[in-house]
């Protein structure tokens, strides 16, 4: 897993204005309900309506869930888009930032490298939308 996320973040830093040459984050492999947890869902039916894949917190941690596959390319995608939050943090991109731009700039990422992988975009036009709004 080491070997993918140096490789993830020197693909990051060669496709966004970000400083990538950074200690690699801590990941925690984990159930869904602990993730939603760990995020601040604590209602069982919101939390599997969340449809959490991932999160990055700003103790510098990744949490992935369980069923995570480091050779699958989509797994990987949603490791690009936390890791995408964790450049973004370490830049000190937050402190200037409203946080839907961010998330909307880890979703533009993520989808670059979707499809330089051959996979279909996860960002529709309505998200992206709502992303934007959200910060005006």
């Amino acid at each position: 897993m080491h070997n993918i996320i140096i490789g993830l973040l020197a693909w990051i830093g060669m496709n966004s204005p970000y400083d990538t040459n950074l200690a690699t984050p801590n990941i925690v492999m984990t159930e869904l309900h602990n993730m939603c947890a760990q995020y601040g869902i604590n209602n069982k039916k919101r939390c599997q309506d969340s449809r959490i894949q991932g999160f990055f917190n700003k103790h510098h941690t990744i949490y992935l869930k369980l069923d995570f596959e480091q050779d699958d390319k989509n797994d990987q995608s949603k490791l690009v888009h936390e890791l995408v939050h964790y450049v973004q943090w370490k830049n000190g991109r937050h402190k200037t930032t409203c946080l839907g731009h961010l998330e909307l700039e880890a979703y533009v990422i993520q989808d670059q490298w979707r499809m330089q992988n051959g996979l279909e975009p996860k960002l529709d036009e309505f998200n992206k939308m709502m992303l934007q709004a959200s910060c005006e």
